[in-house]
């Protein structure tokens, strides 16, 4: 099925106008585990900082939780069925440096993160989080990547927020790439582990898709629209953006409609070089809101890789 989107000025006005709808109330509360973002008192999403947990798959530098529009818990942390997953995180299973295998991330073996610096800013209806973290390697304690994060907050409108995350990968020695599972899927990058309903369904630009077990070509957004949760016949909805176009070797999408992550995987089984003093960058974001329809979702994509 494909949807004609036809341009028309309700939608731009909708999607473009300053939202002023309320007074706004952004702040940061620092937390024993990180950063606690609030939006009038109510809290959006919390930034863990220092590693969490007490398993071989604690680790630090994701969010969780992630919070829809009234509230609700949209993410999850250590699910039985894949403990190594963690709300909103990006990682992969194969890490070299120095012409040698050191690492697999996604499993957190070998690997562990380190939060050297946090700042905050607050400027009206956008709240940014910038973030210095060091990748570190079990074995010789080496520092192998310096990673720079920056999340975006920003208020669209009364039911609608998006959270908007560029990250960067600098490698500080010889050798270093990073590739995804070795096996046909190639999963890996950029994943969201969502607490997801038994009515799932998940959308894109051409309209219905149906997840598969590998990798499938669905646009640049995917939209997941259900209830999280909320006592509200119309709750919250999260769509995925990226950028596939400025991915190296990107593969296209794992979804999964149970018990487990949705993934806008690259590189997949091959390896990526990351040269010393070079960097790997990526961007995607987080739409959540109420009730959008495709075209209105493909509007703010625009806005969004604009």
């Amino acid at each position: 099925m494909n949807i004609v989107c036809n341009q028309n000025l309700g939608i731009f006005l909708f999607l473009f106008v300053p939202y002023f709808g309320v007074s706004q109330n952004l702040e940061f509360q620092d937390e024993k585990e990180g950063l606690l973002l609030l939006e009038n008192g109510q809290p959006r999403y919390f930034y863990r900082s220092l590693p969490y947990g007490n398993s071989e798959f604690t680790r630090a530098n994701y969010i969780h939780p992630l919070y829809g529009l009234d509230g609700e818990v949209l993410t999850e942390d250590f699910p039985e069925d894949h403990p190594h997953h963690h709300g909103i995180f990006w990682a992969w299973h194969q890490l070299y440096a120095e012409g040698k295998r050191i690492a697999d991330p996604w499993l957190n073996e070998g690997i562990t993160w380190r939060v050297v610096d946090t700042e905050t800013q607050i400027k009206e209806n956008r709240a940014l989080l910038f973030s210095e973290i060091e990748w570190i390697e079990v074995e010789t304690d080496k520092v192998v990547i310096k990673e720079d994060l920056i999340v975006e907050f920003e208020r669209i409108g009364k039911d609608m927020f998006s959270l908007n995350l560029d990250i960067e990968l600098t490698a500080l020695i010889d050798g270093v790439a990073i590739g995804g599972s070795e096996d046909k899927k190639g999963y890996g990058g950029f994943s969201a582990r969502i607490n997801l309903p038994e009515d799932v369904s998940f959308r894109s630009r051409k309209g219905n898709v149906e997840p598969t077990n590998l990798a499938l070509e669905a646009g640049p957004w995917i939209d997941i629209s259900r209830n999280f949760g909320s006592s509200r016949n119309d709750p919250s909805g999260i769509t995925i953006m990226g950028e596939p176009t400025k991915l190296p070797s990107y593969k296209g999408w794992i979804l999964r409609n149970a018990n487990s992550m949705q993934n806008m995987a690259f590189p997949g089984q091959t390896l990526i070089a990351i040269p010393k003093g070079e960097t790997l960058r990526f961007r995607n974001q987080l739409l959540i809101h109420r009730n959008l329809n495709i075209c209105e979702i493909d509007e703010m994509y625009k806005k969004f890789s604009n």
